[in-house]
């Protein structure tokens, strides 16, 4: 019988707090899980950006996100609130930038300014 702490998932690092950071096994597989994620999620920007419909809809959510913009409000809250905004479209700007090929996000960008292109004419 094992004597390493489980969840009732079965295995390390569940909600039960079964996690040991002093445990050598547990941190390398947590660092896998979280390197094997950040892989499939850059292989799913990567599909959507590189098709014309995906940098469309990227586009758009930059645009409306107000990303490309100057935040102008009279009082702190609705800035913090249009930051919180802004946040979300610096993040997909920043994952498109960090793909190895420049054209998606340039195309990306350019369909945010102009709101009429997919970016396919870049």
């Amino acid at each position: 019988m094992s004597t390493e702490n489980t969840t009732s998932e079965g295995g390390p690092g569940g909600p039960e707090g079964g996690y040991d950071a002093g445990n050598q096994r547990h941190v390398e597989r947590r660092e896998k899980a979280a390197r094997t994620r950040r892989a499939r999620l850059t292989e799913a920007v990567r599909w959507i950006a590189g098709d014309a419909r995906g940098r469309l809809y990227l586009a758009d959510l930059v645009r409306e996100s107000g990303a490309l913009e100057r935040v102008v409000a009279a009082d702190s809250h609705t800035v913090m609130f249009l930051d919180g905004q802004r946040s979300i479209g610096f993040k997909v700007l920043n994952d498109v930038r960090s793909l190895d090929d420049g054209k998606p996000f340039t195309a990306l960008v350019t369909g945010a300014l102009t709101g009429e292109t997919d970016g396919t004419d870049v």
